[in-house]
């Protein structure tokens, strides 16, 4: 079967629309983390702290890519707040209203061996942004999917 360009033309004009219609929500942190300007992320996570009803974004920044091997490597975990973040408990999924009211999913949470483990959903892409040494964060939700990556390091200097 061929498909005209003007057919595949078509549809990605389509697409374009509906993407620019999608309803986008963001989520900034008021918290803000201090680290070495010569590290990377190299763990992060979502944990949700039952008795104050948050999310949380607990983000490492390591050194180890940035010196020798027999160099002693430092860690910096930092930690941001994600206002607005509500748990669903019956359907074990992160929400947040958006200002229109409707509920926009952002992370689901799932029976691990020990405890649970929260995924980011594919609506959902937390921004650390490193300007200086200093990071903040941001959630980004929109009603469709975005980026293969749900956590993005951005060097505001550099502009990626």
């Amino acid at each position: 079967m061929k498909i005209s360009s003007a057919s595949i033309a078509a549809l990605f004009a389509l697409a374009m629309i509906c993407q620019s219609q999608a309803e986008t929500l963001t989520i900034e942190s008021p918290n803000q983390g201090q680290t070495r300007n010569q590290s990377s992320i190299s763990r992060r996570g979502l944990h949700w702290n039952k008795d104050q009803q948050k999310l949380i974004a607990v983000i490492t920044y390591s050194n180890a890519n940035y010196i020798a091997e027999a160099d002693r490597q430092d860690l910096d975990t930092l930690v941001f707040e994600l206002p607005g973040v509500q748990f669903d408990s019956e359907k074990n999924v992160f929400y947040a209203l958006a200002p229109g009211g409707q509920r926009m999913l952002i992370a689901e949470s799932k029976r691990v061996l020990f405890g649970r483990d929260i995924a980011l959903l594919p609506s959902a892409t937390i921004y650390a942004e490193r300007n200086r040494g200093t990071i903040t964060v941001k959630l980004v939700v929109t009603d469709g999917r975005t980026p293969d990556s749900r956590w993005v390091e951005v060097n505001a200097k550099l502009g990626q």
